[in-house]
């Protein structure tokens, strides 16, 4: 039986991987959500009826099927999709929870059920708020971060009933198990109202700021999605030339600095679709991806390919691995962040050498175009080490001989490029 179980669990597993995305591509271009919908739904019931027909928990099967579902790149429109039956799915999953709790086994250890229920959440609290302190959470959020993930997870009625079915745990210990893990739940909601009553009101300062959140669709030609040192620039421009745009900031702090010059931007996380929509992505002509985490970049892009086509993407990379992954997105317009500036930094140096400004100029500009063209014949051979180390030491010489013949020319037509400093001047370059 175990053999048996593992090798179904595996066989969910791979064959999920392997089968399931191309199936969901099938569905996918009838563009028929309902039949999506349902597919996805056929899914998770036969799996969990394949994992009760070897003997194992259908919840588990169902966590499986969730899992896989989650992992592919539908996932976002399955979100979408089942937005209207999320709600009673969570009605129905509490209701089969207040079913399951054996509250005789509570009224006959009241005590010890209560110790459980309160030692279960207090260590997970600890534990989280060392976490949440490690991962540098703002203070305000914290006890929302600590009490949501102290309370028992759905995933702990899945390992009991497995655990009992296995004989490994005895039927009432595992009862007394799960109604600790149903109360630990039920009390969330009555510790969140204590939190917001009491906690919260100490850690807030008097005046803090409150930020502005969309509370009505925008209707602006631009979404600007992260308003830091990248797309402050970005906006200032926009402006200037008198166009208006939509600005979202997720870092709080970011949202309060801004506003202090005057700037209106709200506070929001751009990877979640229904901000989006809120912020007029469905009509707006540009969505500018000027966030500096690559993870939460590239998930904006997915949600604008997959579901605002008529927007164009402008797209901050933060390095060529980036510009690589945004590329195999499709995305045409992409700019590297320090790329510009490092090469008017390279302009200054060659001037302070001694090189006219116009010639520092075209140089800059004739290595800016050669490095956008290497970059693109070196895309389709990204995992190949060896190969993208040889076209990189070809195209530098290439390069290199390009400009020295360049040099040579121009000595010949108009003399040297190079001109000798004269130090009695400062340093400046000799006209």
């Amino acid at each position: 039986n175990a053999l048996k179980a593992v090798g179904v669990i595996t066989a969910i597993v791979l064959g999920g991987r392997l089968l399931l995305r191309p199936a969901l591509r099938w569905i996918a271009r009838s563009r028929t959500p309902e039949i999506f919908t349902a597919a996805s739904l056929l899914l998770v019931v036969a799996t969990a009826a394949l994992m009760h027909s070897v003997g194992l928990s259908m919840a588990l099967g169902a966590f499986l099927a969730g899992v896989l579902l989650a992992e592919s790149e539908y996932r976002r429109e399955l979100e979408t999709d089942i937005e209207p039956f999320k709600g009673l799915l969570l009605g129905l999953f509490f209701i089969a929870v207040g079913m399951g709790i054996d509250f005789a086994a509570v009224a006959a250890q009241p005590l010890l059920a209560a110790g459980l229920v309160l030692g279960f959440v207090a260590l997970k609290a600890l534990v989280l708020a060392g976490i949440a302190r490690g991962m540098k959470i703002p203070a305000g959020e914290q006890p929302f971060f600590i009490v949501l993930l102290a309370q028992g997870g759905e995933f702990g009625f899945v390992v009991l009933q497995a655990a009992t079915q296995g004989g490994v745990v005895a039927d009432a210990p595992a009862a007394l198990l799960v109604a600790v893990i149903a109360l630990s739940m039920l009390l969330t909601p009555l510790v969140l109202l204590a939190v917001d009553r009491w906690w919260l009101p100490r850690l807030s300062t008097r005046g803090a700021p409150r930020f502005d959140e969309i509370n009505e669709p925008q209707a602006a030609p631009v979404i600007i999605a992260g308003f830091g040192r990248y797309g402050q620039i970005i906006g200032r421009m926009l402006y200037a030339s008198g166009f208006s745009a939509t600005v979202l900031e997720h870092d709080a702090e970011q949202v309060e600095s801004v506003r202090r010059f005057g700037w209106k931007v709200f506070y929001g996380d751009a990877t979640r679709l229904d901000l989006l929509r809120s912020a007029g992505a469905g009509s707006t002509r540009v969505i500018v991806v000027a966030v500096d985490d690559i993870e939460q970049s590239m998930t904006i892009v997915d949600l604008a390919k997959e579901h605002f086509p008529q927007a164009t993407l402008v797209v901050r990379a933060r390095n060529v691995s980036h510009y690589y992954r945004l590329r195999e997105r499709g995305v045409t317009l992409i700019e590297r962040e320090t790329f510009d500036a490092a090469l008017m930094s390279a302009r200054s140096v060659l001037e302070r050498l001694g090189l006219q400004p116009h010639v520092a100029r075209q140089q800059a500009m004739r290595f800016r175009r050669h490095n956008v063209e290497q970059l693109e014949l070196m895309a389709p051979h990204l995992g190949d080490i060896n190969t993208l180390i040889a076209m990189s030491k070809q195209g530098r010489q290439q390069f290199d001989a390009l400009a020295a013949q360049e040099r040579e020319e121009a000595a010949k037509r108009r003399g040297a490029w190079y001109r000798p400093r004269d130090d009695s001047d400062g340093g400046v370059p000799s006209e």
